[in-house]
């Protein structure tokens, strides 16, 4: 009754800790997401930033190609074209007169038109003298000239106009009643030509183009701003805040209206131009949240599952445990006739199950046995008893450990012991010859014996030809030199130690292991040494017995020239190399029949 008492009070206990462990688990997985979350927050923003940025430097080069558009039509013009320096020189120098002549307006035409032919850009260029009473500008969509009437929309700027070069921004000038919108960049004549300004208008259907390319955003609008004053702008109207941050750098402002706004400023740019992009804040935020939604029932969707196959596995593992317990408990009572049965899905669980019915079915067979001899017999008996037992029950005990840690949550300890079984279990085998592949099977257990110790700074890799998996090999062979490595060659100070097995054929006959390391290992004369000492006879008290012992093996079992040698790694470390014969299992297994275990 206690006994029972006791297994419910242990069961409780393990409710709380796996309880415990759940919500362990939630909080990391919540911590886990939110951080993925930022990253993926910021990371998509960086490439919405990063897209709007090469935006900008697109449309800051544009500009640029007006300004040098205007100057590869304001200044070669006058240095080399003597015609059109002729008639420029007798627009802007010659008597006032009401207006041209014909021939006049044709000569103009045509030098205006030459002008505007340097680039695709120009929508017009226009003369304007102060001394004329009809100044003119062709059109070249139109292929005309025409004159400037009173609603041409630069002449209050023309007249406040102080620089020799000047800018004036976005606006419509109407010609044959088709309107025209243009950036403007005036210029005065030299001397040599006379007093007058020279306008282009440039079109901004490209600069248009490139600040609407990216269709993401809704509130995006690109802005030129030169002194106060907006050249152009992709809004309804132009967004000039106060506080606009320096060039090349960015910041959230609030507007009028209280809402914020990002904004970024191109870095190169001419002194007084500011170029730059704006938007929405809330709409940036709500962009870079795209992967948010999705990141989050995924992680619901997982830990959903997760609780669910733990929910599944808890009861299946409940339910079987909960087998074994009862019988445990009627054979504790000694009711040895009692055998557990069931249908047991979790791995090991039917081993564990036979065992203890394995030894139920002993313990009653040797009891009843007992009766029959004499009591001074019966320590003797008891311990034939115990040394009949069978050696796989301890194994089967460890798997028993294993799956109560796997209950409990401990995970890291129930792979221990199960690998610890898995070796313990390859140590009893009856073979001693078995294939490679098999005896490196064994040898990754034990590694991951070691391994925990070491956590991530011990790296083991694997380079086997396939051919050399299906020949076989004297059993426990490697383990020697795996625990060697941990005990004498590992280096604990650093993070990136390696183990590495190669096996590959060296000839018709033999197979070449080796078992290379990066740890501390050994000065040249000290290799020399124990090279030597291999070939000596076996000395308990002298170091290195496993080497030496598993060379001697080697050759007792394979002849000469097998057996074990130790090499200077370059890299540092040693390099410990294995001479095998080719000889398949079937051969293998003859040989050690006539010869005996070694």
């Amino acid at each position: 009754m206690e006994q029972r008492y006791g297994m419910k009070g242990k069961g409780i206990f393990q409710n709380k800790v796996m309880l415990t462990l759940i919500c362990c688990y939630i909080v990391i997985i919540a911590a886990v997401t939110g951080l993925a979350c930022r990253i993926a927050y910021s990371q998509r923003q960086g490439e919405l930033l990063f897209g709007l940025d090469m935006t900008l430097v697109r449309a800051v080069n544009e500009y640029e190609n007006l300004t040098s558009d205007f100057w590869n039509i304001y200044i070669p013009m006058f240095e080399t074209d003597l015609r059109t320096q002729s008639v420029l020189r007798e627009y802007f120098s010659g008597s006032p007169v009401s207006d041209l002549t014909a021939p006049q307006k044709m000569e103009l035409a045509e030098a205006l038109r030459q002008m505007a032919a340097r680039d695709d850009s120009v929508r017009w260029v226009a003369v304007i003298s102060g001394q004329r009473a009809v100044n003119y500008a062709w059109f070249t969509e139109q292929n005309t000239l025409q004159p400037l009437g009173e609603d041409f929309p630069y002449w209050e700027d023309l007249s406040e106009r102080q620089d020799v070069m000047e800018v004036y921004g976005e606006r419509t000038v109407t010609v044959l009643g088709e309107e025209i919108d243009c950036i403007t960049m005036t210029g005065g004549m030299p001397g040599s030509v006379g007093e007058g300004t020279l306008m282009v208008g440039f079109d901004t259907d490209m600069l248009e183009r490139i600040c609407r390319s990216d269709s993401a955003f809704e509130t995006l609008q690109f802005d030129i701003m030169l002194e106060g004053e907006c050249l152009f702008t992709t809004g309804s109207e132009p967004y000039l805040p106060e506080g606009l941050p320096d060039k090349g750098e960015g910041g959230i402002l609030k507007t009028a209206e209280g809402t914020k706004r990002y904004v970024q400023v191109a870095a190169d740019t001419t002194r007084w131009v500011r170029i730059y992009y704006s938007m929405e804040w809330n709409e940036l935020s709500r962009l870079s949240h795209r992967m948010t939604g999705p990141m989050l029932l995924g992680v619901a969707a997982l830990v959903a599952f997760s609780l669910a196959i733990y929910v599944v596995m808890l009861h299946m593992l409940n339910r079987e445990m909960n087998t074994i317990r009862h019988g445990l408990a009627q054979i504790g009572e000694n009711h040895l006739e009692s055998r557990i049965e069931g249908t047991f899905y979790q791995v090991g669980f039917s081993e564990i199950a036979s065992s203890i019915n394995a030894m139920a079915a002993s313990l009653k067979e040797n009891i009843d046995r007992a009766y029959y001899y004499e009591l001074k017999q019966k320590e003797a008996e008891l311990q034939e008893l115990q040394a009949k037992f069978n050696p796989h029950f301890l194994y089967n005990s460890l798997e028993l450990f294993c799956a109560r840690c796997y209950q409990n949550g401990d995970e890291d300890t129930a792979e221990l012991i199960a690998q610890t079984a898995a070796i313990f279990r390859g140590f009893i085998g009856s073979a001693t010859f078995i294939p490679i592949r098999d005896e490196l099977a064994f040898t990754r257990r034990y590694l991951k014996l070691f391994r925990a110790r070491y956590a991530d700074a011990v790296q083991i890799q694997y380079d086997f030809d396939s051919e050399v998996l299906d020949y076989g090999i004297v059993r426990n062979v490697l383990q020697p030199l795996v625990e060697n490595y941990f005990v004498h060659g590992i280096n604990p100070a650093r993070n990136d130690n390696c183990l590495c097995f190669h096996g590959h054929i060296l000839n018709e006959e033999l197979i070449r292991i080796t078992v290379e390391d990066n740890g501390l290992g050994m000065r040249e004369e000290e290799l020399d040494r124990l090279n030597r000492q291999l070939h000596e006879p076996i000395a308990t008290e002298k170091e290195s017995y496993g080497l030496k012992n598993l060379h001697q093996r080697l050759r007792l079992f394979y002849g000469e020239p097998c057996g074990l040698e130790l090499l200077q790694n370059a890299d540092g470390g040693i390099i410990i190399q294995l001479l095998i014969r080719r000889m398949p299992c079937q051969r293998g297994e003859q040989k050690e029949e006539k010869t005996g275990p070694d």
